[in-house]
């Protein structure tokens, strides 16, 4: 059967992983959800994913703040993996790197397409992390630091780390395309998900520094719901 996995990349249990979850899967602020999320703009069951015939699909359960998909509002809708759901202040990416590079890799064709333009006008992208809100703690003077006293190596573990992250944001930056004259910046479908996938891979280092002795993955194997 069909699974999915599935990284809260912001809001509350932001860098928490679910993985490989069975369908069907509903996710809400209540016990007994698949995945319970401490958000409360959250509604009680707030969103279902079932397959169908192979699909993804995701269907609003009436909730009071609705569900948005890459950005856009729905109700019910195909998921594809390297899709972001917004529910309330948590925002969940659909799939793991592996999922999300072989549907890329796939195209809509359902084979190998190499010469697949990475500015897919047909998959329209909006900002749908909280990105944006959080750019004021990026525009203060503190300066960041490095960790005093490391070990060799604490500080070679480190600088992998900055390293990789270094390299995620480079694929994106590198893909950008400026448009002077509108003022925009328009980056290919590829690097977007790149992009979420390194915010999700911060957003779980920060949560296991936060909270170093809870572990940070969930499968269905495992009780419903987050801790």
């Amino acid at each position: 059967m069909q699974t999915v996995t599935l990284r809260v990349i912001a809001g509350a249990d932001r860098g928490r992983v679910y993985n490989d979850l069975r369908p069907p899967i509903t996710i809400g602020r209540e016990e007994g959800n698949t995945i319970q999320l401490n958000d409360e703009r959250v509604s009680r069951y707030h969103v279902k994913i079932q397959n169908d015939g192979g699909r993804l699909v995701i269907t609003d359960l009436d909730s009071t703040n609705g569900t948005r998909v890459n950005g856009h509002p729905c109700n019910l809708k195909i998921l594809r993996y390297g899709d972001t759901i917004s529910i309330g202040r948590t925002v969940l990416l659909v799939g793991s790197r592996a999922q999300i590079g072989d549907w890329y890799a796939m195209g809509s064709s359902g084979s190998p397409d190499p010469e697949k333009s990475p500015y897919d006008e047909s998959y329209d992208f909006e900002l749908s992390t909280d990105l944006l809100a959080q750019q004021s703690a990026f525009l203060t003077n503190n300066k960041l630091q490095i960790p005093q006293n490391l070990s060799p190596g604490q500080a070679a573990e480190f600088r992998e780390i900055l390293d990789r992250l270094h390299r995620g944001i480079s694929n994106v930056v590198d893909a950008a395309q400026v448009d002077d004259r509108k003022e925009l910046v328009r980056i290919g479908r590829g690097a977007w998900q790149n992009l979420l996938m390194t915010q999700s891979e911060i957003a779980e280092l920060i949560r296991e520094i936060e909270d170093p002795h809870h572990s940070l993955t969930d499968s269905h194997d495992k009780p419903t719901g987050g801790s």
